[in-house]
């Protein structure tokens, strides 16, 4: 036979296989398991032993090796057959009933309840009681109780030994045997009954302490890749800030080991002489409180190199407050504070830079602007006091100088007007976008030629008024002074576009290129020649940048010889009611 045989048939022999098939912390199975298998050995066995006895050694009847060798023949098939159908528990059964039939055959041969043999059914109800448990195991042990009482009422008294000196029958010497048969049946079952309950309730305690710490294990298994995995360092400190645990995040982020850092004070081993000292104070305070805290502190790492962090500190206890213990969850946000750093400095170099803008608004609102009238006022004078000795060329040129002052001191006051659009800021109030819209119409379209419409629902708007006024008169006024047609046409609409109101200024004019929609928002871009018609390009800059600064857009749909489209949006707000129907005061209004 070649050795895959034969391991086949040591597995199948030893049923290798149904073993394995059992769970590995499932330790109360897998031992009543082998007690099954050394049960069923010794059975086989036994009985193979008894029947052989039965014939060759005491030559009793034949029939009682014939029943045993068939018993020991359904303990084998039982045993085996276990590989196929894996029932457990009903091969228990039939084993122990096996069993009880061949020591019932062989007491009935073999003096009935007189046969010692009797009192191996005590050793049955053990068996019953540790394979299957005290419920199945009290059933065996009614049936084991009944059999030895039908053997009471089927034994004959014989003669191996005398009784008549004391009086004694036949009837006494049986009753007695059933009597000590039954009491020890009882008094062993019933002790076997009770270690088998403590057993089970011992078992009980500690399959559910078991599977209450597996399962506590297992959250804790979770909790430590967590905390070990996360980039986050994760320190537990003692109620003294003594480092009792740490995981590899804070390995990373300051170099010290576990062993390097345990038992060692976390907050004076990661912080040093730039610390803040009024930050760390209070979170000491905050410790010694033994309540939750949050900081951010520059930190230091093992070769003292520093670093910005920021703690999240919770303070922890048992159920009976007795053990105290501090979490630190403790994050990098070195990029971030430098970038805060940088951020300050670049605000403090804008305020800078701003407060040199104003200077240098005041200077050419001031210092330019001197010359400027000194110039115009110059040729002015020229031009009265030579009156018509001035050749033609000559009063032409003291035109284009005048001209270029004029034109100079309007490109001057354009740059203060641009540079005071975002600064200047208006009061925040209640106000009708048709009202403002009408305001600009009367001050900048009041000609005849002029036609404008208004289409939609204009809302009552909380803001800066004189700001949008300022948009719509610079829109409105654009759609007209460039129209050269005769009768000027201006359709002004609204529309609501998610979370924005829409404006849109629409007139019949000639049109812009598209190459030029973009440059028209550039401040002193214009598309016509001065000289041709005067504008200092800042109208358009202006109305992008009061849009914009408000949280809108704006752009243009206009072709060449169609006519232009403006339209631009405004965020919708929420206005209270209350505020339409000056129910609440001008304070209260301010702070809506």
């Amino acid at each position: 036979m070649n050795k895959p045989a034969v391991k086949w048939l040591i597995r199948k022999l030893f049923l290798i296989d149904i073993y394995r098939d059992i769970p590995e912390d499932d330790i109360i199975a897998r031992q009543r398991f082998n007690l099954f298998r050394i049960f069923n050995i010794v059975a086989i066995l036994g009985i193979g032993a008894i029947a052989f006895q039965a014939i060759y050694v005491f030559k009793i009847n034949p029939v009682l090796s014939n029943v045993l060798y068939a018993l020991e023949a359904i303990i084998i098939i039982n045993y085996l057959s276990i590989n196929f159908h894996k029932r457990r528990k009903i091969a228990v059964w039939i084993s122990l009933l096996a069993c009880l039939a061949a020591l019932h055959y062989n007491s009935y041969f073999a003096g009935g309840v007189r046969n010692s043999g009797m009192f191996y059914q005590v050793a049955f109800i053990l068996i019953a009681f540790m394979l299957l448990g005290s419920k199945s195991g009290k059933w065996f042990a009614l049936l084991c109780i009944l059999n030895t009482i039908y053997f009471y009422f089927i034994t004959e008294y014989t003669s191996w030994v005398n009784y008549d000196f004391i009086g004694y029958s036949s009837s006494l010497i049986n009753q007695d045997y059933l009597l000590t048969g039954l009491v020890s049946l009882i008094v062993i079952g019933s002790l076997i009954n009770n270690l088998e309950s403590n057993k089970n309730v011992v078992i009980a305690t500690i399959t559910e302490s078991r599977n209450k710490l597996a399962l506590i294990n297992k959250e804790l298994k979770k909790l430590s890749l967590v905390a070990s995995k996360t980039d986050n360092a994760v320190v537990i400190t003692d109620a003294a800030g003594k480092i009792e645990w740490l995981n590899d995040g804070f390995t990373r982020m300051s170099g010290y080991t576990f062993n390097e850092a345990f038992e060692q004070p976390l907050l004076p081993l990661i912080t040093g002489s730039e610390t803040d000292p009024n930050e760390y104070e209070k979170l000491v305070n905050d410790l010694a409180a033994f309540k939750s805290c949050e900081s951010e502190l520059l930190s230091y790492d093992k070769n003292k190199i520093p670093l910005w962090t920021h703690h999240s500190i919770t303070p922890i206890t048992d159920d009976n407050g007795s053990s105290k213990k501090f979490i630190f969850i403790i994050r990098d946000i070195h990029e971030r504070k430098n970038a805060e750093i940088k951020m300050e400095a670049y605000l403090h170099d804008l305020e800078k830079t701003n407060a040199e803008l104003d200077k240098f608004a005041y200077i050419v609102s001031h210092d330019l602007k001197a010359p400027l009238r000194a110039i115009g006022n110059l040729s002015d004078w020229i031009a009265e006091e030579s009156g018509d000795i001035l050749p033609e060329d000559s009063k032409e040129n003291l035109n284009i100088i005048q001209g270029r002052v004029k034109r100079m001191e309007q490109l001057i006051n354009a740059i203060l007007e641009y540079s005071k659009a975002s600064k200047r800021k208006g009061t925040q109030e209640l106000f009708s976008f048709k009202e403002i819209i009408e305001d600009a119409v009367d001050l900048v379209a009041s000609s005849a030629d002029t036609k404008i419409t208004l289409n939609g629902n204009f809302p009552e708007y909380y803001g800066d008024k004189v700001k949008y006024q300022q948009v719509f008169m610079n829109l409105i006024s654009n759609a007209i002074k460039h129209n050269p047609n005769p009768q000027k046409e201006v359709n002004i609409t609204i529309s609501e576009q998610d979370k924005f109101w829409k404006f849109c200024i629409a007139d019949n004019g000639p049109g812009i290129d598209p190459k030029y929609h973009e440059k028209i928002f550039v401040i002193f871009q214009t598309l016509k020649a001065r000289d041709e018609f005067e504008s200092t390009g800042i109208g358009l800059s202006i109305v992008k940048k009061i849009i914009e600064e408000a949280g809108g857009t704006i752009t243009l749909d206009s072709t060449p010889g169609k006519g232009s489209v403006f339209c631009f949006t405004a965020p919708k707000n929420s206005i209270d009611p209350a505020i339409i129907t000056g129910k609440l005061s001008k304070e209260e209004i301010l702070k809506v």
